[in-house]
């Protein structure tokens, strides 16, 4: 009986798994995409037009066979929508630059393929691309030789649309123990937000608030702090916390203390990981 009753579940889960991929073709072809294969079980490539693309639905399809709801499948063509407007402009660097940013990220993070170029202390800059500055993707180096374009051209460009994001970010200023003055930039993407220590306005942005030195702390990719150039002292009662961000942290980066001036970036001091 056992072994009949393990039959018919994954008899069951057959015909959802089934199912599902026959609905999900008819509500694409609905709407004039086509799925040119799998790359593995819940990873697609999606045609749209001449574009092929790679859309992960694994979330989305397991609460598509726990509740068979047709607004699964409306937030999977949506996803897919989204991803064809990127796709058809990552075509051409002349529609595909305005997409371009940079991701900061440790060194150890950085697989084949990537576009990326030295930052400071073992930190790098990677190329990602995005439409809404929210879900980022990473840019292969194929892209140096589909659009012609060289390396530096790209960072140039990212950097530029960085700096625009730099200027819609909101920009809150406040004190810390012992009247230290912070600044804080909130944007949809903590993980670009971070990312704005890199690019070149980003001192000029901060020098209204902090002077032309001031402290930055990225624990880590989803966290930053930037305050005045402060005492040692001070610095040290801000260590337990940011060693605890550092080891608890999805993408951790760093526990070196930066301290930017007009001339240069660099590092004046680092959290031991040792306990």
């Amino acid at each position: 009986m056992l072994k009949l009753k393990e039959r018919l579940n994954g008899l069951s889960n057959l015909l959802t798994k089934n199912q599902f991929e026959a609905e999900l073709k008819n509500a694409l072809k609905r709407h004039n995409f086509d799925i040119a294969g799998k790359t593995s079980g819940s990873v697609y490539e999606i045609r749209c037009g001449t574009a092929v693309f790679s859309v992960d639905i694994n979330d989305s399809k397991q609460r598509y066979e726990n509740c068979r709801s047709e607004s699964e499948l409306s937030d999977i063509i949506l996803q897919i929508e989204n991803k064809c407007v990127i796709e058809s402009k990552m075509v051409s660097f002349t529609n595909g630059q305005t997409l371009l940013r940079f991701l900061i990220m440790r060194s150890e993070e950085i697989e084949k393929g990537y576009i990326s170029e030295d930052f400071i202390g073992g930190l790098k800059k990677v190329i990602v691309y995005t439409s809404d500055d929210n879900s980022l993707n990473f840019l292969d180096e194929s892209y140096l030789k589909k659009w012609g374009v060289p390396r530096e051209v790209l960072f140039s460009v990212a950097d530029r649309n960085m700096c625009r994001l730099l200027e819609r970010a909101e920009i809150n200023e406040s004190s810390l123990g012992e009247n230290v003055k912070a600044v804080e930039f909130i944007l949809p993407s903590k993980e670009l937000c971070v990312s704005l220590i890199m690019c070149n306005e980003f001192k000029k942005t901060v020098y209204k608030n902090l002077g032309s030195k001031f402290l930055v702390v990225a624990p880590s990719r989803e966290n930053l702090l930037i305050l005045e150039n402060v005492t040692n002292n001070i610095l040290e009662g801000l260590g337990t916390v940011i060693l605890n961000e550092y080891r608890k942290a999805k993408h951790p980066l760093t526990t070196d203390v930066l301290l930017f001036t007009p001339q240069d970036i660099e590092i004046i001091g680092r959290f031991s990981l040792q306990s």
